[in-house]
């Protein structure tokens, strides 16, 4: 096992990697690593061809997050150092480690988020910068933000992962419907 540099266009991604499919979030990923390069190793074997390469067996959309920005212009695939985690292995052992990388990740927490995204604003950041930064919607970072306006108890909750994010949310929806219904938004409905 050793760290390494390996040039983006030697890199190809391996049959064995266990996340063949989807394009999910590449945009996001790629604004990411484009904003502050890339943070994590990807996880690779020496392929057996094409010869002087090397196949991704963890960091599928890592991978295709860089040949995207490669494909645009923003990189250089020939020039582009890549840091990898080179493995040698089985195809057992190396498919095993591609699924243990890819199923022990935990989505991060709303709660969290909410902090983080409080966090970039009080550092002189704006919805706008932070969403562009993420390659995220400013939709997303205020939706973010105002779970800092959730009573304590439930935001404590919500961090704690004891209640999901839409009841976390439901106290919230109340108060915008009565608050427009009180302004003539909205009419009450009668039974």
């Amino acid at each position: 096992m050793t760290i390494q540099s390996v040039k983006l266009a030697k890199l190809v991604l391996s049959p064995i990697n266990v996340r063949q499919a989807g394009e999910d979030f590449i945009e996001q990923l790629a604004a990411d690593i484009a904003a502050r390069g890339l943070i994590q190793n990807l996880i690779v074997t020496p392929a057996k061809k094409p010869r002087g390469t090397f196949a991704v067996i963890a960091g599928s959309r890592r991978l295709r997050a860089l040949e995207l920005l490669a494909q645009r212009g923003d990189i250089d695939a020939a020039s582009y150092d890549v840091p990898v985690l080179v493995l040698s292995g089985s195809d057992a052992l190396l498919s095993e480690t591609s699924l243990a990388e890819n199923f022990q990740k935990l989505a991060m927490n709303p709660a969290d988020e909410c902090r983080a995204f409080q966090h970039f604003m009080g550092t002189g950041g704006d919805i706008d910068g932070v969403a562009r930064r993420f390659g995220i919607t400013r939709r997303f970072v205020e939706g973010r933000l105002r779970l800092a306006d959730l009573a304590e108890p439930i935001f404590t909750a919500l961090a704690e992962r004891r209640i999901s994010l839409d009841i976390a949310k439901a106290p919230m929806a109340t108060r915008a419907t009565r608050a427009r219904t009180r302004s003539g938004g909205l009419s009450p409905t009668r039974r």
